[in-house]
């Protein structure tokens, strides 16, 4: 089964005894270069209200000319609301707005195609706000997964590894990814309304009159442009100049790729890779044995025999004292080393003193993840998924 990586083309069967039944209140109809779209949308009172989130979707249509956008948004509490900028750039004119409900939230299906037995995965949430979540995901006897507790706006990218791992084997795993709001759906209720941008004296059409054709979305501009580089530049120092910013920048850096290395992709941990490649740089890993009972604040003692503490210490040059970062972001080193090795797009280490860092005089080591545009086409354990549109956004032509 095929990996569903990109969002693709949502065609909806619309119910037309329910087109109108949506209460949507818009700020303004007629909207300025510079100014916002603001919109609540109320979900029917005469329905169940839902148990859970449900998803809205809004298609935005030049009626003049054949361009599309497409946005979506959680309704929580029977309610949404949203805000869209419009952009210097986009066309005077008017606009329909199509607003459909579907039944779905946000929810991940997996599929582990290459399942041997039944046995946990470790999914890492890289969001684009700069938050990383680690958490354990169950599969049924057949590989399969929902993730489903998680609301997260605009792109996030998810890896997943096996749950136990061995020093010298791959942690790839084959793995089928679907998201249902991506798929064909079924609109559990609609509306359209027609907005004017800009200041020219224009006839607006009527909603009625407007015939809604998913099909005009078929290609719509909302997925960002893959950049093209040139072909000097080698893949690490692309992916650095892109995605590492000034502070975590230094001419004294040392950067390993992670691209099309095998012999990383061998070794267990990113530290037991490391203490072997970056001379000067020495990280010492300590497992200790507490005691062997602890007292709970209520007295009652737990058995803690095999609850082993590891510690770590670095040192590189003059200094003890090392910030593990994954994409920028400051770590502990139980998430440091968890980091899946087939995922890592760059290495760096900056010497002491980084700027950037805690401590009197600290280094730093940067995990950054690959990114969408600098994966293999064979990449079957990482993906980049669409969340829902940021409450505050932008629309440009």
């Amino acid at each position: 089964m095929r990996c569903f990586l990109l969002i693709i083309s949502i065609l909806c069967a619309i119910n037309t005894a329910l087109a109108d039944s949506l209460d949507i209140q818009l700020k303004a109809s007629k909207i300025q270069l510079g100014e916002s779209l603001e919109f609540e949308c109320v979900y029917p009172s005469y329905l169940n209200k839902p148990k859970s989130i449900l998803t809205l979707h809004l298609w935005v249509e030049d009626l003049n000319r054949l361009k599309t956008w497409k946005f979506r948004y959680p309704i929580a509490g029977g309610k949404a609301i949203g805000s869209i900028k419009i952009d210097s750039s986009m066309k005077e004119g008017a606009y329909a707005l199509h607003f459909l409900v579907q039944q779905s939230p946000l929810s991940i299906y997996g599929s582990i195609n290459n399942f041997i037995k039944k046995d946990s995965v470790i999914s890492m949430i890289l969001s684009s706000g700069k938050e990383i979540i680690m958490d354990d995901i169950k599969t049924d006897e057949q590989g399969n997964f929902r993730i489903n507790k998680y609301i997260f706006e605009d792109s996030v990218n998810f890896i997943f590894t096996p749950k136990q791992k061995k020093k010298g084997k791959t942690d790839a795993l084959n793995i089928s990814l679907i998201t249902p709001v991506d798929s064909v759906f079924k609109a559990e209720v609609s509306k359209t309304l027609v907005v004017q941008i800009g200041k020219k004296s224009i006839e607006i059409p009527k909603a009625t009159d407007i015939v809604f054709n998913p099909f005009k979305f078929k290609n719509d501009n909302t997925i960002p442009e893959v950049v093209v580089y040139g072909h000097r530049k080698s893949k690490e120092e692309m992916f650095n100049e892109k995605y590492a910013t000034d502070l975590y920048k230094r001419e004294d850096e040392k950067i390993i790729s992670g691209f099309e290395n095998y012999t990383m992709i061998g070794y267990t941990t990113v530290l037991e890779y490391l203490n072997d490649r970056i001379p000067g740089l020495r990280i010492l890993q300590t497992t200790v044995k507490p005691s062997p009972y602890l007292f709970t604040m209520n007295e009652e003692k737990t058995d803690i025999e095999n609850n082993l503490k590891t510690y770590w210490t670095f040192a590189y040059r003059s200094s003890n004292e090392a910030n593990l970062f994954i994409d920028e972001i400051l770590v502990e080193p139980e998430q440091f080393i968890n980091f899946p090795m087939s995922d890592i797009a760059i290495i760096k280490i900056i010497p002491p003193p980084f700027i950037g860092g805690w401590g009197s005089n600290p280094f730093a080591i940067l995990i950054y993840s690959n990114r969408q545009e600098f994966k293999s086409p064979t990449n079957k354990h990482s993906f980049t998924v669409n969340g829902y549109t940021p409450a505050q956004w932008i629309i440009k032509y």
